[in-house]
């Protein structure tokens, strides 16, 4: 093995374990992502969603229009909304983040709702996904996979503080 095919692999396997904050912060990025995690696959489907907070450091407004991950084709920004006296779930083509701004990604609001999911996702595994801007590069953050169980138990522990 040479020098060069050494330091390819060494280098491959440092950016496998950098965290979606570091990559935001290796790639001088002013969007922040926080908090993220994927929902575990429920038996018997092929759906999930995947929640966080996205953190606009930028005095301009950033637009996402759009993510996407090696373990399914089809990715979409959807968003819970009340229309007479119905909770409706609706698929939206971008998302504005305003400047200096957070918007989070959570059940019952916006999310991201993952279709095709082409392998189960098993609580505790990571996955990558990569979200797309108007205004900026591409962003690539891990995802931690979470069963419902642990989002519950997370939550509890948060209204503790």
């Amino acid at each position: 093995m040479n020098k060069i095919s050494l330091i390819a692999i060494v280098l491959f396997f440092t950016l496998l374990n950098i965290s979606g904050d570091a990559l935001a912060v290796e790639n001088k990025s002013d969007i922040i992502i926080k908090a993220p995690y994927l929902r575990a696959s429920i038996p018997g489907t092929s759906m999930s969603s995947a929640y966080m907070s996205i953190e606009n450091m930028n005095d301009d407004n950033v637009t996402l229009i759009g993510v996407s991950g090696l373990f399914s084709d089809r990715i979409e920004i959807h968003q819970h909304t009340m229309s007479d006296g119905m909770m409706k779930m609706r698929k939206v083509e971008e998302l504005v983040i305003k400047g200096r701004n957070t918007v989070i990604l959570q059940p019952m609001g916006y999310h991201l709702m993952i279709f095709d999911v082409k392998n189960t996702l098993i609580p505790e595994e990571k996955v990558s996904l990569t979200l797309h801007f108007k205004q900026q590069k591409d962003l690539v953050i891990t995802v931690p996979v979470r069963s419902i169980k642990q989002e519950r138990q997370s939550k509890k522990q948060h209204h503790h503080h």
